[in-house]
């Protein structure tokens, strides 16, 4: 950056205080904005909220937007109207984030974003949830107010994430990269694969802590009492293992126990990155003896082994219509997200990952 820029920044964060009486953001953390900001190329960036940081952005970035509303704290109408603004590059979208990032139509993606708009629940994460999808591989994301426990909560998740890694923190304000690993699909689900909900809470979970205690011999047989008191009917998955590796397509196989009369067993595969269910072979899946197999198509390309899942559920017939007239649409998946429990009478799961050495 050219001296001159450097002097402008001086100035913004001398004026910093006295900008509008909506809070601001203190000459560290935005000396650190600065100083991240200027190792990296900004062709685009965002942020909800407005002040100082919106003056400094001006100068650093290619376009930058703004989403914000006044609320007759001055943190709009004083930056518009400040000498220290490059008007040139700046965008504001005011009103309530809640509405305007939601019916926003991003066309670029953005190095560089700024949550600091409204702190209440559930709205930063509303914003998180617009925002994260637009943001480019190595961008700057900046997360303000982590001392205020909505946002905070927001800041132990991303600590977590694979998508992003934390920096620094400076005073309550936190500065995370985005990393190169796969965007999380925005309308799916796949809960199982971040890493924030790799540990249970313990408190919820007395039953499973306990049966861990319990010899492997000794749970496999509470399982069964438990399950046999639950319901009328079962489904396992044998194989494979969970976690295995697997290639582009494998056998499935499980056991069924129950009265099949009217119900029908059906195998459904999903990419944990992906929102949607596919069935597999045409039709539900014969079972004999109590036994069923299937083979299964896990995808093309392993593009770095990704996560798949999949799910043997025992259907109804009127599930068992339903799955067979979406399965006529091979090009559709099911559903994004696949109502398993209230479709089927028992189901199971399984996770496995696909090799990249295996085609």
């Amino acid at each position: 950056m050219s001296r001159d820029i450097a002097e402008i920044v001086k100035d913004i964060i001398q004026i910093a205080p006295v900008l509008h009486t909506a809070g601001a953001m203190s000459p560290k953390t935005l000396t650190a904005i600065y100083s991240h900001v200027k190792q990296r190329t900004i062709r685009f960036s965002l942020e909800t909220g407005c002040g100082a940081s919106t003056l400094l952005m001006s100068h650093l970035s290619g376009r930058h937007l703004v989403f914000a509303e006044d609320n007759k704290s001055g943190s709009v109408e004083n930056v518009r109207t400040s000498l220290l603004l490059n008007r040139s590059v700046v965008q504001f979208v005011e009103g309530p984030t809640q509405r305007t990032l939601p019916q926003f139509n991003f066309e670029d993606s953005a190095q560089f974003a700024l949550l600091d708009g409204p702190h209440a629940y559930p709205f930063p994460d509303l914003e998180y949830y617009h925002v994260y999808p637009v943001l480019d591989h190595g961008a700057l994301f900046v997360l303000d107010d982590i001392h205020i426990k909505t946002i905070n909560n927001l800041y132990c998740f991303l600590k977590e994430d694979a998508m992003f890694r934390l920096d620094e923190v400076v005073g309550t304000t936190a500065f995370f990269t985005r990393t190169d690993a796969p965007t999380f699909c925005p309308t799916g689900d796949g809960w199982q694969s971040q890493l924030y909900n790799n540990r249970l809470l313990r408190r919820y979970d007395l039953e499973r802590q306990v049966r861990q205690l319990l010899p492997q011999p000794a749970r496999r047989l509470v399982k069964s009492v438990t399950r046999a008191f639950r319901s009328d009917w079962r489904i396992r998955i044998d194989k494979p293992e969970e976690g295995s590796l697997v290639g582009r397509a494998g056998v499935i196989a499980g056991r069924v126990k129950g009265n099949l009369t009217g119900h029908f067993v059906w195998v459904l595969v999903r990419r944990l990155d992906e929102a949607g269910w596919w069935p597999q072979q045409p039709g539900p899946v014969p079972v004999n003896g109590g036994e069923w197999q299937c083979v299964v198509e896990y995808g093309g390309s392993p593009q770095g082994g990704p996560w798949y899942e999949v799910a043997a559920i025992l259907a109804n017939a009127s599930m068992n219509r339903y799955l067979s007239q979406r399965q006529a649409n091979p090009a559709s998946p099911v559903l994004a997200d696949f109502p398993f429990r209230t479709a089927s009478v028992a189901d199971a799961y399984r996770r496995v990952r696909r090799d990249p050495d295996v085609n």
